[in-house]
Formats: C-alpha cells, sequence, structure tokens
C-alpha cells in the first residue's frame, strides 16, 4: 500500500533496510523504523496540534508499543500516550512513559483497575455503567476523584469487528443520571471511533457517522450542566486533519500511523508526515509458481501489493515483485511472491515491504535505526518477538 510514496518520500530506508539484513545486523522478520523521520513526523504533529490549541495523546500499538519509542516521541513534542488496553499502558507505564487515555478501545479487567489508577492517567474510557460502578468503587477506595470519557455510539455508525460497544446515544441522556452520581469519577467528555474514512476519490480523509455522533454526545452532557474537558476524536489524526478537528471542537486526538506516514491519505498524497517504516524479511524458497519469503509480521487489512527484493542496496529500489496478500484463515509462515521478470531472485535475498500494519498483533522484530538519512544507518535497540 505504501511502498511505492517510501520509494519516493525515503528510499534510504529500504536501502537501509536491505543493508541492515545482508549484513546480518537484523533477521528476516523484522520491521524497520528510521527513527530520523519519525521525530521529524512527531515534531510536525505537536507543532499543528500547538498552532490549534489542540491536545495529542500518540498511539504506540502501530509501532509495537515499545517503551524506548514512547519515551523518544516525548521527547519529540508529545508527551502522553493513549493505550488501547491494560497491557500496552502497564507496559508503556513501568517503562516510564506518562499515559494520557486508556481503556479505549478495550476495557481493563474488573480486578485491574487499582493498577490503572496507579499510572495516573490523565483520562480513562468507559463503555458501560458497570465498567463505570467498578471505576468508581476502587477509586474511592483510593481517595481519588478520576477523570473519564463516555464512548459512545448511534445507530448507522461505522464500526469496525471487535469494536462495539459504548454508551448509546439515544440513552445517554437517562444513563448521565447515575454516572453524574458516582463518587469517584467526574465525566470531562466524550469520544467515539473511528471519526475519519477515506473518500471515495482518495483525495481526503472524510467525517464517519460517528462524528455527528460524538458532537451530539458533547450537546447532551452540556445541556445536563456537565463541564466538558475533552472532546477526543481519534482516527487517521494528522496534520491534515487536526486544523478541520479543532473547527468543530474537537479538543483532542490520537495519531498512530502518522507517526509513520501511514494513514490511508498517505497512500495518495503526499504529507508533512514521511514514510517511517517497513517490513524487511528473507526470500526462504520457490516452487514452481512463486517465491516464498519468511513471514510473521503481516497483518490482515495490510493491502500489500508488492516488495522490492535483492541483495544490494543499489539494485533494490528497480527490483519491485508483486506479492500475495495471505489469506485471513491462514498463519502467516510464509508470504507468497510472484517470480519477476527481467532480473532473478536468490534463496537468501531480502525482501521489503511497505504496508498498512498493526505491529502489535504480530510476531514480529522491531528494528529502531538512526542516522538512515545521512547514509550511516545505526541500530540503536532491537526488540526481540520472543
Amino acid at each position: 500500500m505504501f511502498l511505492d510514496v517510501t520509494k519516493r518520500r525515503n528510499p534510504k530506508l529500504i536501502q537501509s533496510g536491505v543493508t541492515l539484513h545482508q549484513s546480518g545486523q537484523i533477521p528476516p522478520n523484522t520491521y524497520v523504523i528510521d527513527l530520523d523521520i519519525l521525530g521529524d513526523n512527531v515534531k510536525a504533529l505537536a507543532q499543528t496540534a500547538k498552532n490549534h490549541d489542540f491536545t495529542l495523546y500518540f498511539m504506540s500499538k502501530q509501532l509495537g508499543r515499545l517503551p524506548f519509542i514512547g519515551q523518544f516521541i516525548a521527547e519529540h513534542g508529545i508527551d502522553k500516550a493513549v493505550a488501547v488496553e491494560f497491557d500496552e499502558a502497564k507496559t508503556l507505564a513501568e517503562g516510564g512513559v506518562r499515559i494520557g487515555n486508556v481503556g479505549h478501545l478495550v476495557q481493563p479487567g474488573k480486578n485491574q483497575w487499582p493498577e490503572v489508577l496507579s499510572w495516573n492517567p490523565e483520562v480513562i474510557t468507559l463503555f458501560s455503567l458497570a465498567r463505570a460502578r467498578q471505576l468508581s468503587d476502587t477509586a474511592v477506595q483510593s481517595g481519588l476523584l478520576q477523570d473519564v470519557l463516555l464512548r459512545v455510539y448511534a445507530e448507522g455508525d461505522m464500526i469496525y469487528p471487535g469494536q462495539q460497544g459504548g454508551f448509546q446515544l439515544e440513552k445517554l441522556d437517562e444513563e448521565l443520571l447515575e454516572l453524574a452520581g458516582l463518587p469517584g469519577i467526574n465525566i470531562a467528555g466524550v469520544t467515539t471511533f473511528p471519526n475519519f474514512q477515506l473518500s471515495k476519490d482518495r483525495r481526503t480523509m472524510e467525517p464517519t457517522p460517528n462524528f455527528k455522533t460524538l458532537l451530539k454526545a458533547k450537546e447532551v452532557l452540556e445541556k445536563k450542566g456537565i463541564t466538558v474537558k475533552q472532546v477526543n476524536g481519534p482516527s487517521a489524526t494528522s496534520c491534515e486533519t487536526i486544523p478541520f478537528l479543532a473547527e468543530q471542537g474537537v479538543t483532542h486526538g490520537e495519531p498512530g500511523h502518522a507517526l509513520t506516514g501511514t494513514t490511508p491519505l498517505h497512500a495518495y498524497r503526499d504529507l508533512p508526515e514521511k514514510p517511517a517504516i517497513v517490513y524487511v524479511t528473507e526470500v526462504s524458497h520457490q516452487d514452481q509458481e512463486h517465491y516464498y519469503v519468511i513471514g510473521g509480521g503481516y497483518y490482515g487489512r495490510s493491502h500489500l501489493t508488492g516488495c522490492l527484493v535483492g541483495s544490494d542496496e543499489k539494485d533494490i529500489l528497480n527490483q519491485h515483485v508483486k506479492a500475495i496478500e495471505p489469506a485471513p484463515e491462514s498463519i502467516d509462515y510464509y508470504g507468497a511472491i510472484e517470480k519477476p521478470n527481467g532480473f532473478q531472485v536468490f534463496e537468501g535475498d531480502t525482501a521489503v515491504f511497505s504496508f498498512r500494519t498493526q505491529v502489535f498483533v504480530t510476531r514480529a522484530h522491531i528494528a529502531l535505526v538512526k542516522g538512515i538519512q545521512s547514509g550511516n544507518p545505526e541500530l540503536v535497540h532491537f526488540e526481540r518477538k520472543w
């Protein structure tokens, strides 16, 4: 999905992936992240947010939710993370990363609230009255008053499979009566997901029905006399969408793919954020129809179309091979690529992909590299997935 734009806007990242793999510094099945470009992207996002009086929490799951990355992002301008579930929040918090939002998309377990509160999150997203009661009880026992966001939805909203739930807009008014009376929580605002989708002409990100739900939920809270401190509108938060969000009264966003220049819109338009991540693996073997590369890093909604294959960084950019997206029911032991015309492929060659990913759901390793843009790539952190 992002191979062409990465080849054009960050060719040195692709070339460095070949060099690092062929020299044995990284193994097959490794995501390589360009720290220099990642840092530039974070700075651009932070500055755009500052210009529009907008607040950002960074999303780390797409990058493997590493504390090292979290600290790096904080140093470059976005100081708090959003953690979609307990384990991500725990990993980041124990690594010294400040937590901005936790609980959206996955609610903590009933016995995990004390530890969640120990991280001093800025807000916790809640999906139900039952979870609100659990959190309130725990907060009271700890002598705390915790700010919360209410995840809201309405009929007709766009909800990804496996992400259903929240407070139904049509019933929110009556549920606020009990929520507002819980002594351990303070209703600070509302959130929903996703708020943007790629337009049909692929030239812009356009609001989903969820976005109207979000703004209506804000009005419901305000009519109840609740001071709304946060209207959180995640999905595709980038330098492109921040101005629109701010104009509409949204206060917070949660960039994830924008950190690496890989929101859907980045595949079709050159935006301020540049590509900063590639997947590097190795040609394993062949049969009569295909070559096969060592797998482990594929993702079901990656929209991969091909890869660049070779053993020399001087040649790699011109050696494109079509790839076959793995079947959803398969385990990605290997990925299949077509046999090329015009050049040879050898077992042991490097295969470099650039597609939409969620590193945290893969079994891929992660290599953080600086100096790529100066032609002196240096591996500064390597995270093994075992």
